[in-house]
């Protein structure tokens, strides 16, 4: 009787749920969305970015690697952070947000209610989301969608603009932070088969957005740690 409870034991110190790691994890990142949720209005009234210019940070942003502590985050998304607004070529890089959000919720990951969550990866994600020090928070000024003429095979490029604020959360304040421009590629390849030409334009457009948010956050967080 006693072998069988010492084995019981060691089987169930394992046996966490996603809703006891939902439990534990939850009032740190209620924190962080507390800490985001208050930058809307600075985010609102700080003034249009005319060059890329950082104050040096007190700890390192990294947004990628082990016990990374900064994620882009969209201004609109900063009302009720974890749920994501109806935003222009979202980026994947706002999604860790959102699947915490989401984890809160419903236990699920963003827009997937069918997919069983492991407890470990629901504990990774939110710890992620708890230990956030760093939002860099983007703030559209211009979309325009790319057009396309089907007679003359030749399209209008599409244009992203936008700021992309640094804020410390732990302090709320602005660090600095920097412009972003993105246009379609000079030659996108469209198929006779694509039942919708423009869609894959605005896919070509959506892209380069990504690469350019990634380049300049890449470039300004390099020149904040010289």
């Amino acid at each position: 009787m006693r072998a069988a409870l010492v084995v019981l034991g060691v089987v169930c110190s394992g046996c966490e749920s996603v809703g006891d790691v939902v439990a534990q994890q939850k009032p740190g990142v209620e924190k962080t969305f507390a800490a985001l949720h208050a930058l809307s209005d600075k985010v609102a009234l700080a003034p249009p970015l005319e060059k890329a210019e950082l104050t040096k940070p007190a700890v390192p942003i990294a947004l990628d690697g082990e016990g990374f502590n900064a994620m882009f985050v969209y201004a609109e998304d900063l009302a009720t952070p974890g749920k994501a607004a109806d935003v222009a070529l979202r980026t994947l890089d706002s999604l860790p947000l959102l699947q915490c959000g989401s984890l809160l919720e419903t236990q699920h990951l963003f827009n997937d209610t069918v997919t069983r969550v492991s407890p470990s990866v629901a504990k990774g994600t939110l710890e992620a989301c708890a230990r956030l020090r760093y939002a860099l928070v983007i703030r559209l000024q211009e979309y325009v969608r790319p057009m396309l003429s089907l007679e003359t095979k030749k399209f209008a490029p599409g244009k992203y603009r936008a700021d992309v604020l640094v804020f410390d959360l732990s302090t709320g304040a602005v660090l600095g932070g920097f412009p972003v421009v993105a246009t379609n590629d000079s030659r996108v390849s469209l198929l006779d088969g694509d039942a919708n030409h423009v869609q894959r334009l605005i896919a070509n457009l959506e892209s380069s957005t990504f690469d350019a948010l990634r380049a300049g956050a890449a470039s300004t967080l390099r020149e904040s740690t010289h």
